[in-house]
């Protein structure tokens, strides 16, 4: 048994097959293929093999044989206990050589395989991460309690019924493309806030300063990347005509407000400003937190020296292709049109997963080589205190659910690491 690295983290085993290892082949060959067949003269599975051999020829047992031949050599190789630890993928059997397989004479046959890659990690203790700024300004908190007030405005006409930004308009509307009306492109008494940005780029900024009663033509571009093709990149008309404009009036911040979000410990405004900033404060640590580990582990991958087998990135490939298509077949439409919904064609689509697959492999393979070399790998305590954590009971616990706990402690602590040992300016 001869190994032979290859690239890509590919290890070939090529075995010498002895002629005596090929006639027990062939012997198998022949019994399994004898069952097949009817001769004249011969009940079924019965006939002699040189008389199976005259008629179908001792070529048509080669198949079978060779079968035969590598299912001996994967157990040879099921042997090497290391080598075996390593394997990912599937085997790939091979003749070796250009000549013809010959009965009578020695041979050689390989078997093919992706290994676990080998990891050379670059320094990941003391990389620098820009730190940036948590303040909270009272602009801030401000939009977050006016959010918190906006789904009790209510809607009034506007004395002056001219469209300014932030009113909302009641009116109709209809498409044309090349002087054609096209389907989708009419509503009567649409209502829409004006800045929303719900409409075609352009669309809402032209009908700021018209009035009700007012018709006009609104002219638009549809963007390249529009859902529906036959519209994308096109000139547009549509004919606009103002019905009614209105105005949101939010609710009076105060007290008696504040005490109507019944949130605990929350009664006056002031109260409420400071329990608003506080939620903003932790939201601006958390995404903090997570920008600085992205950065890290980013910088660790970019640097990371790996030959990545060609099975791990596509395993990884076909996982995110089969969550995208379970995803439209919830929704119950076909994936070209859930590829359409999220802008994109077939094309760029496996371009973008490909991409993504490649480096959520790297991530995965990185990952536990640091952890193995930091010894960051979650105990069994951990692990069952994640549980107790969770309110699971560990008896119902199945062999997914100790894999996801196994991963989010060891992520988590690869996080606590890496900012623990980050340079932060």
């Amino acid at each position: 048994m001869l190994k032979e690295k290859l690239e890509h983290s590919r290890v070939k085993v090529t075995f010498d097959v002895t002629p005596e290892e090929f006639e027990a082949a062939l012997d198998d060959s022949f019994k399994k293929n004898n069952e097949k067949v009817t001769i004249k003269g011969f009940r079924k599975g019965h006939a002699p093999r040189d008389v199976f051999e005259k008629n179908y020829g001792v070529e048509s047992l080669y198949t079978d044989a060779l079968d035969y031949i590598f299912n001996q050599k994967v157990k040879e190789i099921y042997e090497d206990k290391e080598l075996v630890s390593e394997i990912v993928g599937q085997f790939e059997p091979n003749v070796e050589g250009n000549e013809k397989i010959e009965r009578g004479k020695a041979f050689q046959v390989s078997l093919s395989f992706d290994v676990y890659p080998e990891v050379s990690l670059p320094e990941y203790k003391g990389i620098e991460v820009k730190k940036a700024d948590l303040n909270v300004t009272d602009e801030e908190v401000n939009n977050a309690i006016e959010l918190l007030r906006r789904p009790k405005a209510v809607k009034n006409n506007k004395a002056e019924q001219v469209i300014a930004l932030n009113d909302i308009a009641v009116f109709d509307f209809k498409g044309f493309v090349d002087d054609k009306a096209f389907e989708g492109g009419e509503a009567k008494n649409y209502e829409l806030k004006i800045g929303s940005h719900q409409f075609i780029p352009g669309f809402e900024e032209q009908m700021v300063g018209m009035k009700a009663g007012e018709t006009k033509d609104v002219l638009v571009t549809f963007p390249e990347n529009y859902g529906a093709k036959d519209l994308a990149g096109k000139e547009a008309k549509f004919v606009v005509t103002v019905h009614e404009v209105k105005e949101e009036v939010l609710p009076e911040l105060n007290d008696e407000f504040v005490k109507e979000l019944k949130i605990e410990n929350v009664n006056t405004v002031e109260e409420l400003k400071e329990y608003k900033k506080q939620e903003l404060v932790s939201r601006k640590e958390t995404a903090e937190k997570d920008r600085q580990i992205d950065e890290i582990i980013n910088k660790i991958l970019d640097n990371a020296v790996v030959d990545m087998p060609e099975s791990m990135n596509l395993e990884r490939v076909n996982q995110l292709r089969s969550q995208y298509e379970a995803q439209a077949k919830m929704y119950n439409i076909p994936f070209d049109t859930f590829l359409q919904l999220m802008g994109t064609d077939k094309e760029k689509f496996e371009e973008n997963i490909l991409n993504q697959g490649k480096r959520q492999a790297l991530f995965n393979v990185v990952l536990s080589k640091l952890i193995e070399v930091e010894n960051l790998a979650p105990s069994k305590e951990a692990i069952e205190a994640h549980f107790a954590e969770q309110k699971k009971e560990l008896a119902k616990a199945t062999q997914q659910d100790y894999a996801r706990a196994y991963s989010d402690l060891a992520y988590k602590a690869v996080v606590d690491f890496l900012l623990a040992n980050a340079k932060m300016n």
